[in-house]
């Protein structure tokens, strides 16, 4: 036992320490942030975002609007089948018909079918599948400009994360350099070359930054909760945007970018559907003019049983006696006469109600519920010529104009519109792009300054507020640049939107 253990120790540190760094690189990996790209971003905002979901199902039910204007061009048909129940008992009939007979009646039992072929023409109908896929045009267009919108806003919040992070890093920065500059306040304290208030003030902006690098985080968690409210979805907070955006400079033609925009732009297009969806209801409204033909073509049939054959029996005897009585009054009538009535005396004691007739009666009875006795075919062909309504149609026809007349107006100003959005787009970009090369000139200046006065202040040559001013330079540039930066991010995403289409690819 003692030498299988000793055996075994050689063996088992080596392979402990060759699997004690892998448990630790795969517990590190399993805690890394998950990432997030712009192309993800907008992904799950598609799928995801409630907003856009609710207007993208409005394609559905447009496809199902031209398929039932589609079958509107062909004949319906009904079927129905009825069982009915009546229990014996008194009818609700006047005491003057009691003498016919009718005084009490058995159960009985109904039962009926009927089928039904409709079939109907109008302009209404044949003008229905024009106008539903002008509809439907217009909502997926509608449904396009909705996704070229929310493309926009996921692309703005995914830059304002991005800007948020980008200032915790500066704020980060400025941090240590207010305790770089706090050190060397203290630093020429003890040498005597330095005063107290020195160390103060630089203990004053080292507070002052870390407040500002508190906001800064707080502001990028707010902006991280924004952009998951824009995609639809709960992800980690600590999710990494992995996109990257580099400054360029616009080199694209206003004009071109002008004709593109009015020639596909999604919001464009939307309202050229919904202007081509107007002249087809326009169309509608006037078919109400025109005459419509409808067919039908039906058949149909019946039982009727009674529930008390014993009934049935009485009153076929009862019609028996009574016939033979007729017959035989007819007959003492014929012999009272001098000449006596044509096939007269007749043979009375024929009409009898024998068992063979009373089987067959009762056979006749056995239909419920499925042996029907059929009814005549019955068919009907209508035609309808509209004359006077009250002007109600033509009330009809004049709003439906005034509809696509709208529609057309709302066209023509949003490629008005649609043209000064992009030159001024452009323009703003172009302004932007040169202003983040001057920002960062100044930037460079200022850190250089920084630089300066923090060397001059190290060697005795310049006091603390020197050193302070730098700082408080190099900070203001620092801000200036970011915001000119993001600023270009965010013209060039305005420019994108006018236009309706990327103009550049991001990673």
């Amino acid at each position: 036992m003692s030498s299988i253990r000793s055996i075994g120790r050689p063996i088992l540190w080596p392979l402990l320490l060759f699997l004690l760094p892998l448990a630790f690189a795969r517990e590190a990996w399993s805690r890394q942030a998950p990432t997030l790209t712009l192309e993800e971003a907008i992904t799950l905002a598609r799928r995801n975002n409630p907003e856009f979901r609710m207007q993208a199902n409005d394609e559905a039910e447009a496809d199902w609007r031209v398929r039932e204007a589609y079958a509107g061009l062909l004949p319906t048909s009904s079927a129905n089948l009825q069982f009915e129940y009546q229990g014996e008992g008194q009818p609700l009939v006047d005491p003057a018909f009691r003498d016919l007979g009718i005084a009490r009646v058995p159960e009985n039992y109904a039962s009926g079918y009927s089928l039904g072929l409709n079939y109907q023409l109008s302009a209404e109908k044949l003008l229905r599948p024009g106008q539903e896929r002008a509809n439907r045009r217009a909502t997926v267009a509608g449904i396009n400009a909705a996704a070229s919108r929310l493309e926009l806003d996921v692309t703005r919040q995914y830059l304002a994360v991005l800007r948020a992070q980008d200032r915790v890093r500066l704020e980060r920065e400025r941090l240590e350099s207010e305790r770089e500059n706090e050190a060397l306040a203290l630093a020429r304290v003890r040498t005597g070359a330095g005063t107290q208030l020195d160390v103060k003030q630089a203990e004053v902006r080292r507070g002052r930054a870390e407040v500002a690098l508190l906001e800064a985080e707080h502001a990028i968690r707010t902006e991280r909760l924004r952009l998951m409210e824009y995609l639809g979805v709960q992800l980690d907070t600590e999710v990494e945007l992995t996109s990257d955006f580099e400054v360029f400079e616009p080199e694209w033609n206003a004009e071109e970018l002008v004709a593109e925009a009015l020639e596909s732009h999604p919001q464009l297009r939307s309202l050229r559907a919904a202007e081509d969806a107007g002249r087809a209801s326009k169309r509608l409204a006037w078919g109400s003019f025109l005459p419509s033909l409808s067919l039908y073509v039906g058949w149909s049939g019946f039982t009727q049983q009674v529930g008390n054959n014993d009934y049935l029996i009485e009153r076929a005897e009862a019609r028996t006696r009574a016939a033979r009585d007729e017959c035989e009054l007819w007959n003492r009538i014929s012999g009272g006469l001098s000449q006596p009535l044509p096939n007269r005396p007749a043979d009375c004691s024929a009409i009898a109600f024998t068992s063979e007739d009373a089987q067959a009666l009762i056979a006749s009875n056995e239909v419920f519920p499925f042996d029907f006795t059929k009814q005549p075919l019955y068919a009907r062909v209508q035609v309808s010529i509209p004359l006077f309504s009250g002007f109600q149609r033509r009330r009809q026809v004049e709003a439906a104009r005034v509809v696509a007349e709208d529609a057309r107006e709302r066209r023509r100003a949003e490629e008005l519109a649609r043209s000064t959005l992009v030159s001024e787009a452009l323009l703003s970009l172009e302004t932007a792009y040169r202003r983040v090369q001057l920002e960062e000139r100044n930037a460079a200046a200022a850190e250089e300054q920084l630089r300066l006065a923090r060397r001059r202040y190290r060697l005795g040559a310049g006091d603390f507020i020197e050193l302070t001013q730098a700082e408080a330079d190099k900070a203001l540039a620092d801000r200036d640049h970011l915001a000119a930066v993001y600023g270009f991010h965010e013209a060039l995403a305005t420019l994108e939107a006018a236009v309706g289409r990327r103009l550049r690819q991001r990673s």
